[in-house]
Order: structure tokens, then C-alpha cells, then sequence
């Protein structure tokens, strides 16, 4: 029967359907849920050493190829290219390790924020890897310092909800 002959508009017969579904989602979301909405204190310890054990890694990976590309920027664009490009790699495998740890849901969203706001700089940086000149190469050296604070703000938040001390540099 079509909206009009039951007497219902269009815009209601397409609303009913998108509210139950949704209803649907909002539910299979919270069955899911695998954390109570505040942790406890042991549960939370357990979180930030799962969440330490990726990034730990990850930041001495970074900072290497960080001061790879510092070495080479302005005198060997293939060295400071390949350093970029290790660098995206090294963001993109602790974004997949970070979404597979299973945080309640305030600290799965601010991981969920990570992950975008990381995966932003690793586009950028693979972009800058990909220059043709070191001229080229460094104009985008700005971008990449804005995209490296936002990542570093979110940084903050998690270690902040994970009872973690904030990173020693950044």
C-alpha cells in the first residue's frame, strides 16, 4: 500500500522504517559492547598496557624515520621520501592495532578520533612522500606539523582516560 492510501504522508511511511532500523543499530551496538560504561580501575590498567604496548613501538618507529627525513630533507629527496612513506606505514599498522583493542565506549570514541585524525596525516605524508623536488617536499612540511598536533591532542585525551601520564615529547 503506498503512503498516500494509508492515510500517511511520504515523509512519515520513510521515517518509520529509517527509526526502527536505527533502533536496530543503536541496540546491536550496545550488545556488542564488551566494557560497561565506566570501567573499572583494573579493567582501565589493563586497557592503557594494551594500548602502551602498540604505541610504545610505533613511537620509536616514528621518531626514527621522523629523524631520517630531518637528515635528509633538504640535500636527498629519495632518503627523506622513503622515510615519509616508512612513517605512514608505521601510523597506518598502530591505527589497525588500535581499533582492534576493545575500549568501553568514551575511550573507544577518542580512539576512534585517533585513528581519523592519523589516518588524515598519514594521506598527507604519503602526499609528501610522493614530491618531486625538495622544494616541493618542504612546502608541505607545515601541513604535516598541523596534522602531527592534531594527532598529539588526541594522544593526550586517551592517555588521559587510560590514567596514563601525557607523552614525554611531542
Amino acid at each position: 500500500m503506498s503512503p498516500a492510501r494509508s492515510g500517511r504522508s511520504a515523509t512519515t511511511a520513510g521515517l518509520v522504517p529509517c527509526l526502527v532500523l536505527g533502533l536496530i543499530l543503536v541496540a546491536a551496538g550496545c550488545a556488542s559492547a564488551q566494557h560497561p560504561r565506566h570501567p573499572s580501575k583494573q579493567s582501565v590498567r589493563a586497557l592503557a598496557a594494551e594500548y602502551m604496548a602498540i604505541a610504545r613501538p610505533a613511537n620509536h618507529r616514528l621518531d626514527a624515520a621522523v629523524d631520517a627525513y630531518e637528515d635528509h630533507a633538504h640535500d636527498n629527496l629519495a632518503a627523506a621520501e622513503a622515510a615519509l612513506r616508512f612513517q605512514a606505514a608505521t601510523e597506518r599498522r598502530f591505527d589497525r592495532q588500535l581499533a582492534a583493542i576493545k575500549f568501553p565506549p568514551a575511550i573507544g570514541a577518542t580512539a576512534s578520533a585517533l585513528i581519523r585524525v592519523n589516518e588524515i596525516r598519514a594521506r598527507l605524508t604519503e602526499r609528501q612522500a610522493r614530491a618531486r623536488s625538495i622544494p616541493a617536499l618542504l612546502a608541505l612540511a607545515d601541513d604535516h606539523k598541523m596534522a602531527d598536533a592534531q594527532v598529539e591532542a588526541q594522544v593526550r585525551v586517551i592517555r588521559a582516560q587510560l590514567g596514563l601520564p601525557p607523552p614525554e615529547t611531542s
